[in-house]
């Protein structure tokens, strides 16, 4: 009997109470957490109940009372949505509402703007997006420190060198637009453009289609911070600080913006001073040494890095359809550089020998991009034409003065025709580049769009090097350093794309880019040509508005950057020029990714195929000489299968972390040495960040990294990391305070080892150990910024249109 009145009594409980509930999501469908739910009574606007949303977005409101109501949804930062009115006449009332979409809003309160947070990472079926300005470290670093601390991002200086997930041949973008200069100038660049005119950072690891195939690793794209304000606006940024030389950074922003027009600007000057080195100790059988002999060599290079940067941009609005618009990017640097190399040769039959080679160098290096397009945007149709040039120019002449001791440190003239007592080296490089490009998207209906483009490059690169030899008072060529070599080159490319929703969970897209590539020499016999077609496929299942399965491949390609083809040569020893190698080949990589996502964690699992992978560095005879030429090289392929995550987690509402790391197997095989072996090895990286918020104007972040050991061609390289952290302080007024320190235990320290896999050119065994200036020494800034201007704000719409050529002179 109790039973029975149990039940009884719970199926009163039950349908005593009407029942309302709903889901609440964002534009992106991804739940909203702690969402108001207000139940309001229509007739009296009386509110009757209330709760918040769980962790998944959803709600259950239970009443007990009859009328016409109306439900309210709204959360800061967020528009309010309101139902329908409807009626409750019933105990046993059930309503579930469909999904409810709330969309973001700018809110302004007694002149305090404010806006919606996003996420530090955010992933797309492409990749990943740093919203950058989320760190606390971004104020007063270089752009080159933020993809220092991006995820999966290796910034090698020594190699001059990016690597993404721990795969090289990685495409520079600024805006969309290809870096098209050295490499080296590129990290130079951006080591003098400040973090603070950045808005974020894409690291695309699976490219589609209508982007530029260059890059086997990826596309790595610096968006710069857009105009989008009515009337005036703009910033200050100031930074200085020491690490073993004195930095300092100044920056100014200036924006203007109506409702048909906008207009920014900003320049930046950098005065950095800089030190790095490195220590090598082996052995060598060189024939210029007279065999065996034991080397033991350090190298000190200081660098005041003096870079001027200046952007500036403009677009209009003709007409509700069409917009114009055009940019202006531009770059001066003049580094001067002291490099001091010391070097004790033991010999096998010939006396011990101290070298003392001095280095001052004085470069002038140019770069600019300016850029132009026009855009018509219809319901269903949008097109957009876009032209670029890029000029490059890099003059670095520099003078060389050694000096050679014996044993008890004597004055004396070695009688080997190899050493001198000085020589010169002129470098002159001068690179033109002309982009088109032409882009069309037509949507046929709610779930299929097709997309369509063409692009065209020509560019011309002029390269003249050589090194004279000091005899006597006179400067003689010495033929083993003479270079000249002048390269036209012209990249054709078609693309389209072709987008299907099967249904609101299944997702795809196919893509298909050809490209033709043609380059001619002043020397025939390097003349190449090939064309190749490019595909991309995505597949999207999503089981949940929080919870999907991607899969993804794409073929890609990493052509040699011109500065890797031109013979230039560098001094580096008696017996060693550094240079480039005309007969590489492009590499050509198939990648696979199938990546599962639930809500904010992100697991990845990922495979490629690279055929001719480009390694830089590599010591190589020289077929004219007995000298050592260190150049890059072509391996026959590396082959790589990893599994990849992200996850943030939230301990707190004032202590969030973010881990990143990839794992997993790579094998390769050699081509340059006697041996042509191949080699297999696990690595794995790491990245994380966490940020603890003080109050509510101070927050303080721990960021770092760590690489485990890995193979640059047959070089092998220990594993390495930093850690770096920072507090910031908020004011009224907008402006902010930071304090940061790069590299807290000075462990940038990049230890390398020649000659362990199999016998190098020469029986070369060496170990070097390379060290930033973080090696040396902490680097401590103060940076400054104060906003000042409108905050309203308006759309913007500039764009380009050179989406490879920078990366690869």
């Amino acid at each position: 009997m109790r039973t029975i009145c149990l039940i009884l009594f719970l199926c009163l409980i039950n349908y005593s109470f009407g029942q309302i509930s709903g889901l609440v999501v964002d534009i992106n469908r991804k739940p909203i957490p702690y969402a108001n739910a207000i139940l309001y009574n229509t007739t009296n606007e009386k509110i009757e109940l209330g709760s918040i949303t769980n962790e998944e977005g959803n709600f259950i409101l239970n009443t007990d009372i009859f009328g016409t109501f109306t439900i309210r949804i709204s959360l800061l930062s967020y528009k309010t949505w309101e139902s329908k009115p409807f009626n409750i006449t019933t105990l046993n009332f059930n309503k579930v509402l469909e999904t409810i979409v709330l969309s973001e809003e700018v809110t302004t309160l007694e002149g305090v703007e404010i806006v919606a947070k996003r996420k530090l990472i955010q992933h797309t079926q492409e990749g990943s997006v740093i919203n950058v300005q989320q760190s606390v470290l971004t104020k007063g670093s270089t752009v080159l420190q933020l993809l220092e601390r991006s995820p999966g991002v290796i910034v090698d200086q020594r190699n001059n060198n990016f690597s993404l997930n721990g795969k090289s041949g990685t495409l520079i973008m600024i805006n969309g637009k290809v870096q098209r200069i050295p490499m080296a100038d590129v990290i130079a660049m951006l080591n003098g453009m400040n973090a603070d005119n950045i808005e974020k950072i894409e690291l695309l690891t699976n490219p589609s289609a209508k982007y530029d195939v260059d890059g086997n690793a990826g596309i790595i794209n610096i968006e710069l911070i857009k105009n989008e304000t009515l009337g005036v606006q703009g910033n200050i940024n100031i930074s200085s600080g020491y690490g073993v030389g004195f930095k300092q950074n100044t920056g100014l922003s200036l924006n203007y913006g109506s409702e048909r027009s906008s207009l920014l600007s900003s320049y930046t000057f950098s005065y950095n001073d800089t030190y790095d080195g490195f220590h090598g100790i082996g052995t060598t059988e060189t024939p210029a040494l007279g065999g065996n002999t034991a080397i033991n060599f350090k190298n000190r290079r200081q660098q005041i890095n003096r870079n001027h940067a200046f952007n500036i941009g403009y677009d209009y609005k003709l007409s509700e359809k069409t917009s114009f618009g055009t940019s202006l990017l531009y770059n001066l640097s003049k580094p001067l550089t002291y490099i001091n190399n010391r070097g004790l040769y033991n010999f096998e039959n010939a006396p011990f020998l101290e070298a003392t080679i001095n280095l001052y160098g004085n470069g002038n290096l140019k770069n600019y991009n300016a850029s132009a397009f026009l855009e018509k945007k219809t319901e269903n149709n949008t097109f957009n034409i876009a032209v670029d040039y890029i000029n490059y120019k890099n003059k670095s002449p520099n003078n060389v003065s050694s000096s050679y001791f014996d044993e008890s440190g004597a004055d004396i003239n070695p009688t080997n025709d190899i050493y001198n007592r000085g020589n010169r080296g002129f470098n002159k490089t001068e690179i033109n580049v002309g982009v088109l490009k032409l882009d069309y998207k037509h949507k046929i209906n709610d779930n299929a769009t097709i997309e369509s483009g063409l692009k065209g490059t020509l560019s011309n690169t002029i390269n003249d090097a050589r090194i004279e030899i000091k005899q006597g008072e006179n400067f003689i060529p010495d033929e083993r350093f003479i270079s000249k070599i002048e390269n036209k080159e012209k990249i054709g490319a078609l693309y389209t794309i072709a987008n299907y929703n099967f249904s609101k969970k299944l997702k795809t897209q196919l893509g298909m880019r050809y490209e033709y590539w043609n380059q001619n020499f002043d020397d025939s016999t390097l003349d190449r040509n090939f064309g190749k077609i490019f595909p991309s496929v995505f597949i999207t299942k999503n089981f949940s508005d929080t919870t999907a399965l991607n899969f993804a491949y794409n073929k890609r390609i990493t052509r040699p950057n011109y500065s890797d083809l031109a013979s230039f040569l560098i001094y580096n020893s008696p017996t060693s020029v550094f240079s480039g190698n005309p007969q590489l080949l492009p590499a050509i990589t198939n990648n696979i990714s199938l990546t599962y996502t639930n809500k904010s964690f992100r697991f990845s699992l990922l495979a490629s195929n690279e055929k001719n992978p480009i390694a830089r560095f590599q010591v190589t005879r020289n077929s004219q000489s007995d000298l050592a030429v260190i150049a890059p090289v072509n391996l026959e392929y590396q082959k790589n299968i990893d599994l990849q995550s992200n996850i943030p987690l939230r301990i707190t509402n004032w202590w969030n972390i973010n881990l990143n790391g990839t794992f997993g197997l790579r094998k390769f095989k050699l081509l340059h040495t006697n041996d042509k072996i191949t080699h297999d090895y696990l690595h794995f990286n790491f990245n994380g960040n966490q940020t603890i918020r003080l109050n509510n104007t101070s927050s303080l972040e721990l960021s770092g990294w760590y690489t485990s050991q890995h193979f640059n061609g047959s070089s092998k390289v220990k594993g390495f990391g930093v850690l770096n952290t920072g507090i910031k302080k908020e004011f009224k007024n907008g402006s902010s305070l930071q304090v940061s320190i790069s590299d807290i235990f000075e462990s940038f320290d990049i230890n390398s080892q020649i000659g362990t896999l199999t016998r190098e050119a020469f029986a070369n065994v060496f170990s070097v150990e390379y060290s930033s200036e973080s090696g040396f020494s902490r680097i401590f800034r103060i940076s400054y910024s104060y906003p000042f201007g409108n905050k309203k704000v308006k759309s913007s719409n500039i764009k380009s249109g050179a989406n490879l050529e920078k990366s690869r002179l």
